[in-house]
């Protein structure tokens, strides 16, 4: 956790290595960082297990992502240009990813998923090796082996098969399209 200092390292105010994670490092999290220590506002215990601000960290990835729709009814992309959920199939892992991306856009305008692109968790210790390619989603017995981080695998399990069997027509055709192909429908307010 200490990097080069060593895990027991402290700083003269008594502070341990701060682990601004990232590839690359959102850069307002180096700057409230910064302006938080500058102000003796941040300490141990504003950081989490991998010593990393909690400002951002506690937080998901997933929060805020602009494909939750079909996430929440399992409705999957089955190659990059496809608009619905990159989990299943496309190895995102925006669901055990701590961090705030979605919700702190990158230059107030873009995160990896809102890009098109599966989150690879790049705020987690060893990131860069996972033992696998970064667009796949490894799965045991059809199941993705890595789960939201907040949900028994039996509860995962149920909700899944229930989403997939409600998910609407718009989002099952629209998930695997790279452009909408149903589009919402209007409600005529005047029938009511």
């Amino acid at each position: 956790l200490g990097g080069a200092l060593g895990a027991q390292f402290r700083s003269r105010s008594g502070l341990p290595v701060i682990n601004v994670a990232g590839c690359p490092t959102h850069p307002n999290w180096v700057t409230e960082t910064l302006m938080l220590l500058a102000a003796g506002l941040l300490g141990a215990q504003d950081l989490d297990a991998y010593r990393r601000p909690r400002f951002y960290a506690d937080h998901l990835v997933h929060h805020g992502c602009p494909r939750n729709e079909y996430y929440e009814f399992k409705a999957s992309a089955e190659k990059l240009s496809d608009l619905g959920c990159m989990m299943e199939h496309l190895g995102c892992l925006g669901t055990q990813a701590h961090a705030d991306c979605n919700t702190r856009s990158w230059n107030g305008e873009g995160s990896c998923t809102r890009g098109g692109y599966a989150c690879i968790n790049c705020t987690a210790p060893e990131f860069e090796e996972p033992g696998h390619a970064f667009l796949d989603t490894p799965k045991v017995a059809g199941i993705p082996v890595g789960l939201p981080t907040d949900m028994p695998k039996a509860w995962f399990i149920a909700l899944s098969s229930l989403a997939k069997a409600a998910t609407p027509e718009r989002l099952r055709r629209n998930a695997v399209s790279d452009h909408l192909v149903v589009p919402p429908t209007v409600r005529d307010i005047k029938r009511r």
